[in-house]
């Protein structure tokens, strides 16, 4: 299973309850032959490049360029593939 996240809550104001603050949103886009491991979550706001591949367990916070091979967390490219 895979996790995308479009939005999050605000939690700016000390004095109003977080879950009354509202939320902040921005699109993910996923390119095209993407690989999403297993408990992939992609965060709002991020853009994964074509041919791009995240290993299991990945927290992509940025975006990730196409033919990326990006693991951990947060998610960072390790190497490009390439043909």
């Amino acid at each position: 299973m895979v996790s995308i996240r479009d939005h999050d809550h605000r939690f700016d104001n000390l004095e109003i309850p977080i879950r009354e603050q509202g939320i902040v949103s921005a699109p993910v886009v996923i390119g095209k032959n993407v690989w999403l491991g297993a408990k992939v979550t992609v965060l709002k706001g991020v853009t994964i490049g074509d041919n791009a591949v995240v290993g299991a367990n990945a927290v992509v916070t940025k975006n990730l360029p196409k033919n990326a091979i990006a693991v951990g967390i947060p998610a960072k490219v390790i190497r490009l593939r390439t043909d």
